[in-house]
């Protein structure tokens, strides 16, 4: 007989010989066991996990002439016949070649005839999703109601290419991918029955770079015995498969910890002399900061997680020197350049700053620094002033200074009384306010305590008219989108009915833009003063804030004030 690769050679033959996917093979036993077998079965999952291993187990099980519980025995006819792919009761169709309309009729006839020699007639279609839309309608009349000799076993990478309506015909198991750990150990096991070498460390990065699937793993294996012979080492396994050894990803990371950009350049512009792309460097990088921030967190290893002793205590000597943000700040700029990588001519460059700049996170300043910062400045976001400010004021308001349409062109009557409140007094003392007195303060500090969007808008304005009838509230010609706002149908319906609460009776509110501001020139000249200082201690805090964050300036509302 000739050369059998691995991943054929060493295929489970009964359902306990199936790693990671304990799940499925306690339902698919249980089922048989109690005679509960359904017509259609579908297997969902990644490549290589035993999507299609299983469906011959099954096969094999409800074919074998021995009892349920013993099944399959691997002894009887129909046990070998299915094991070698020549059963003419059990028929593999590779659903990617055979996926036109015609091809399944052509099945569906053949479904009609009794099994020759077991129990069961079964068709096991591999990659199912690649079936046209056609052959599918064509299946669903029979995948429904399919003779009783007939059973059907579909297993797919993509379930969502699939129709909903194969799906609801079927009784559906989703495979997991394996864990590094239990692949490992399936390599060094099959290593030992092929009498060749393999390192422990070289079989963890053979697993690792499985990527859940022990027959990638295995193919993987195959690979380095004709490349190594009989010893396996991980350095082997490094040259092999292109990877970057986990050295130098140690030796980078630590620089980074270290703040040593020239060691951390150096490293770098090595690996990538040897071959190493700057974008599988990143990617790199990012899993092993993954790994740190989980082992952070976790204090143990998740499942898809596999460490020799010497990587672990590696690791945890990295977790003992960064905190928590610092890695959080490390894995948010990797994968920020990693995307400006994939989109550069020249992806050598920004891993290069970015690496340069991890070492430079030091002079960086926390989010509790830049708070402390504010406090000893006396900017707290408390304090920070507005664009303009919104101290209720009461200035008399010149006729020429409010702009006018034809509605409005007669002069301005005599206002009612407007009393000034202090700033103090509470929203909920409105009621105690005495009927026909208007109080500007109270209505803005009301509507604060109940509607803040609202008091957003309204608190800029100015009221200047007060009669029995209505009530002109103007904004300055800076704040006309105020007015905008103010002006639809809820908001204005609102503002009449915090109005009348307030004055003890209805008035109808209407707003207006004033040409000029309601202050004196040189007051808002002061406060424009102020504003400008307040500014310009916050902007080296606000830098720091936006290197930390990666934010950058979308508006400048500081030159938009001048």
């Amino acid at each position: 007989m000739g050369y059998r690769v691995l991943a054929q050679k060493y295929r489970p033959q009964v359902f306990e010989d199936v790693i990671g996917q304990e799940t499925v093979n306690r339902t698919l036993k249980n089922s048989i066991k109690q005679g509960r077998i359904a017509n259609a079965y579908i297997f969902c999952g990644p490549r290589g996990v035993g999507k299609t291993t299983i469906a011959r187990l099954l096969a094999k099980t409800l074919n074998c002439e021995e009892p349920p519980e013993k099944a399959p025995c691997n002894k009887c006819s129909s046990c070998l016949e299915i094991t070698k792919g020549n059963s003419l009761d059990v028929m593999e169709i590779d659903g990617a070649s055979n996926n036109r309309v015609d091809e399944i009729r052509v099945l569906l006839e053949n479904v009609q005839f009794s099994p020759s020699k077991g129990k069961y007639k079964i068709y096991i279609i591999d990659e199912v999703h690649m079936l046209s839309t056609g052959a599918f309608n064509a299946l669903l009349k029979t995948l429904e109601e399919p003779p009783e000799h007939v059973k059907f076993i579909f297993a797919t990478t993509e379930h969502h290419k699939v129709l909903p309506t194969i799906l609801s015909r079927c009784q559906r198991f989703d495979f997991k991918r394996i864990p590094p750990r239990l692949i490992l150990d399936r390599l060094m096991d099959i290593s030992e029955k092929e009498q060749i070498g393999l390192d422990t460390d070289a079989a963890l990065l053979i697993a690792r770079s499985a990527d859940g699937s022990l027959r990638d793993g295995l193919v993987v294996l195959d690979q380095m015995i004709s490349f190594s012979g009989d010893r396996i080492v991980p350095q082997d396994v490094v040259e092999l498969l292109g990877m970057v050894g986990k050295d130098k990803i140690f030796e980078i990371s630590n620089n980074i910890i270290n703040n040593d950009p020239g060691a951390v350049l150096t490293v770098l512009d090595e690996m990538i002399d040897n071959g190493k792309d700057p974008v599988f460097i990143a990617n790199t990088l990012i899993n092993h900061f993954r790994d740190v921030m989980v082992l952070k967190n976790t204090n143990a290893p998740t499942i898809d997680m596999a460490f020799s002793e010497d990587e672990m205590s590696k690791i945890k000597e990295q977790m003992d020197k960064l905190s928590k943000e610092e890695i959080l700040y490390i894995l948010q700029n990797l994968t920020h350049s990693l995307l400006i990588m994939k989109s550069a001519m020249f992806s050598r460059a920004p891993l290069e700053i970015v690496l340069v700049k991890l070492t430079k996170r030091g002079e960086m300043l926390s989010l509790a620094e830049i708070l402390d910062e504010l406090k000893k400045k006396d900017l707290s976001f408390e304090n920070i002033p507005a664009r303009e400010d919104r101290t209720p004021v009461s200035v008399p308001v010149q006729k020429e200074h409010i702009k006018s349409d034809s509605s409005r062109s007669a002069p301005i009557p005599a206002t009612a009384p407007v009393r000034e409140v202090p700033v103090e007094s509470d929203a909920d003392d409105a009621e105690n306010y005495s009927p026909g007195e208007f109080n500007w303060q109270a209505v803005l500090k009301y509507v604060k305590s109940q509607k803040i969007s609202v008091f957003t808008f309204l608190s800029p304005a100015r009221p200047v008219e007060v009669n029995d009838k209505r009530v002109v509230i103007a904004f300055g010609k800076e704040n006309a989108f105020n007015k905008e706002v103010l002006e639809t149908e809820a908001n204005r319906k609102y503002v009449e009915e915090v109005v009348a609460k307030i004055a003890g009776k209805e008035l109808r509110v209407e707003f207006i833009v004033a040409e000029d501001t309601v202050e004196d020139s040189k007051v808002i000249e002061e406060k424009k003063q102020n504003r400008t200082e307040s500014r310009e201690k916050m902007k080296p805090v606000i830098e720091k804030a936006m290197d930390i964050f990666g934010g950058h300036v979308v508006r400048d509302y500081t030159e938009e004030s001048k």
